[in-house]
């Protein structure tokens, strides 16, 4: 039996689905960093779960991070991955010094100062990369922790670049599509902030 749908539905469909499709590599990177975090508490011996509040933007910004580290140094083990990984969230992220020195001794005491210190390099020009990229967009920020409010995003930036691309955006309500990712995924973002941002992608990967 054929069955007939308007635009509308149509429309609701796509963004529906897309709005699943993008959540869940969200998702993904938020369930990457509490792995970090419970495997570094262990190690460190030391509660780390206040970086979960901000789980989705510090798994967007560490997800390239990890990738460079398994491909540049795939000698080195997941415990000391782990290690590597929270002194890197540690540095951008945690305030509180006597955790940061904490965190900095035990990376010494591990033999891993020389590797974190070129990582550390590497993950300072993907910040002023990124930095750039929101700039042209038109949003600024004035301490690097307000990174946390857009870097959710940058696992989801090839999938909305390919949407772009193929014209599929011409498809989607990006209101719909921003209040679909939120609930999916517990983003502490309003619908109107999102689309805000989304509109501003679309636009900027047109260009």
């Amino acid at each position: 039996m054929k069955i007939i749908i308007t635009e509308q539905q149509k429309r609701i469909i796509i963004t529906e689905s897309t709005g699943e499709e993008l959540g869940n590599l969200i998702k993904q990177n938020t369930e990457r960093v509490k792995k970090i975090v419970n495997e570094a508490q262990d190690q460190i011996g030391m509660n780390l779960q206040f970086l979960l509040t901000w789980g989705a933007g510090i798994g967007g910004f560490m997800g390239p991070v990890e990738d460079f580290v398994r491909g540049k140094y795939p000698e080195i083990d997941e415990n000391e991955l782990v290690l590597i990984l929270i002194g890197i969230i540690a540095t951008y992220f945690i305030d509180n010094k006597k955790i940061v020195t904490k965190i900095y001794t035990k990376i010494q005491e591990d033999g891993l100062s020389g590797i974190f210190d070129r990582i550390l390099k590497k993950t300072d020009t993907f910040t002023n990369t990124f930095i750039n990229f929101i700039d042209s967009l038109g949003l600024t920020f004035h301490k690097i922790t307000n990174m946390l409010s857009y870097t959710f995003i940058i696992p989801i930036l090839p999938m909305i670049y390919q949407m772009v691309e193929d014209g599929s955006t011409e498809n989607v309500d990006l209101k719909q599509l921003a209040i679909r990712i939120i609930s999916f995924t517990g983003l502490t973002l309003s619908g109107i902030i999102f689309k805000e941002l989304l509109s501003k992608l679309v636009k900027r990967f047109k260009s």
